[in-house]
């Protein structure tokens, strides 16, 4: 990533052992510091990994579009490199722009030569325009971050005070529908009102899934075909260390209101469920904070974070199998 570098750039590259039959393509986009150098840290996923890092970063300039025109611009230049269905994700922001995008497409889907097949969310609770947030939350405590990146971060906070989630009502993208899919030879029904569920206990790399009940999404459109394509979700499990007001000690941490992005840490879908079309098919829990979760001084975190990846995107292939069967099958 540099002024008038590629913009997606290709942080991984498909093993030749699976060059023959590749799995899909994975474009990642950058979270609100705008930069994707945590993609980089990310150990092998066994595909094509794309990393779309904020174009307007080395100017600090903000998006007059907002979210909308961010969106457009990234498919844009994911057009020119990428056809076919992808899988597409982010960490933080990154989820949002990823399902802002998904909707762009489902809205004209033959306006673009790709389509996307499932969502790789990362850590991204569900949205509330900030400025409709009524209860303190706090900043969370950062050292030394660089000057470009702080103010990526404070046009990100200024883009998302009156943004709100793309709406999905009406709109067919089939990830609100009961799946059964095969992964790994075990076969897995998720039927509305269900995720798979792994702990953060439990080993990344076996196929062994709780199933958790959730709160189905209710609304006046038919919600068993509306939706955003099928998504998978890591759910870091800690809480950030919020930023003690200026002159005070870390000591009165504790007793200062979480931070924003904490607003729904205690939830198993960090605040998804019930308030959006249920699109979201398996959670992975990570041991880790928001901001801690692509630490690269941890080895075997990282180790286990791509693990953790690499299961999402395992269960997001198999549901585009299973989606491909049925389309041929109807």
């Amino acid at each position: 990533m540099f002024p008038g570098g590629p913009n997606p750039t290709q942080a991984q590259f498909v093993p030749p052992s699976k060059a023959h039959k590749p799995p899909l393509p994975l474009v990642l986009i950058h979270d609100g510091g705008g930069t994707t150098f945590s993609y980089f840290v990310i150990g092998s996923l066994a595909r094509d990994v794309w990393a779309i890092h904020n174009p307007n970063y080395f100017d600090g300039l903000p998006w007059e579009g907002g979210m909308d025109e961010m969106a457009k611009n990234y498919l844009d230049f994911i057009a020119k490199e990428l056809s076919g269905p992808i899988m597409l994700g982010g960490w933080s922001l990154g989820g949002y722009l990823s399902l802002t995008m998904a909707r762009v497409i489902a809205a004209n889907p033959g306006a673009y030569p790709m389509s996307i097949a499932g969502l790789l969310i990362i850590d991204s609770p569900y949205h509330i325009a900030r400025s409709k947030i009524a209860v303190p939350t706090s900043k969370a405590e950062f050292s030394g971050l660089p000057p470009l990146v702080q103010k990526s971060f404070d046009n990100c906070d200024d883009m998302l005070q009156y943004w709100d989630l793309p709406s999905w009502d009406g709109v067919n993208s089939g990830g609100s529908t009961d799946v059964k899919f095969t992964m790994a030879g075990k076969t897995f029904a998720v039927r509305k009102g269900e995720v798979l569920h792994k702990t953060v206990d439990s080993d990344p790399y076996d196929n062994q899934w709780q199933t958790m009940a959730v709160k189905p999404y209710a609304s006046n459109a038919d919600t068993d075909t509306s939706g955003p394509p099928p998504g998978v979700l890591l759910r870091c499990i800690k809480r950030a260390k919020p930023k003690p007001p200026h002159g005070s000690s870390s000591s009165g941490q504790n007793a200062m209101p979480a931070c924003l992005v904490d607003y729904y840490r205690d939830e198993k879908l960090l605040g998804w469920e019930a308030r959006y079309p249920d699109f979201i098919k398996a959670v992975i829990d990570v041991n880790a904070d928001h901001y801690n979760l692509f630490d690269r001084t941890n080895t075997a975190g990282m180790e286990k974070v791509t693990a953790q990846l690499a299961k999402g995107l395992e269960v997001l292939d198999a549901l585009h199998g299973a989606s491909k069967t049925r389309s041929a099958d109807s």
